[in-house]
């Protein structure tokens, strides 16, 4: 198996008595999902612009709302790679993602019912000299401090050329 095929099939994050995952919810592993167990579980939609072929890095928690003058909620990160919807080549292109959910998301109304409201994702890169394909994420840490905005994530990223 190439090191590059081994697949993180789940990460999760206890906060309270919530618990954050992200995980594939069928036994054949095609259906991915980022959810909240809890009182107030929440989920993604199973669409191919939420997850598209996720490997899961890493998931954790900052809590942005501990003596916050703007009022800002604590927020769950996860660190993935996925194939890119955005490149039509012949074969598949994975990317480097970060997605964020508010803890606080009660979910919305009719179609958006018990679904994220405040799901973002966004596209992590990595600067090599020579073009080559986009580096993927392999590992994360974060490093805490005191102050949320001070608080630093490191990723190790790896060529797939």
């Amino acid at each position: 198996m190439d090191f590059l095929e081994c697949l993180l099939l789940y990460c999760s994050c206890p906060t309270g008595n919530d618990l954050y995952s992200a995980t594939f919810i069928n036994f054949l592993g095609s259906e991915p999902v980022i959810l909240r167990s809890s009182s107030s579980a929440l989920r993604t939609e199973f669409k191919n612009s939420w997850l598209s072929e996720p490997n899961f890095v890493y998931m954790d928690l900052m809590g942005e709302s501990f003596d916050s003058p703007d009022g800002d909620d604590d927020k769950v990160y996860l660190f993935f790679s996925e194939n890119a919807m955005e490149y039509d080549f012949y074969r598949k292109v994975a990317v480097s993602r970060v997605a964020r959910v508010c803890k606080g998301d009660m979910g919305g109304q009719r179609t958006l019912q018990r679904k994220w409201t405040s799901f973002l994702k966004a596209r992590l890169d990595c600067s090599f000299p020579e073009p080559s394909l986009p580096p993927i994420v392999q590992d994360v840490f974060l490093l805490r401090h005191k102050d949320w905005r001070k608080s630093v994530f490191f990723a190790v990223f790896t060529p797939q050329s």
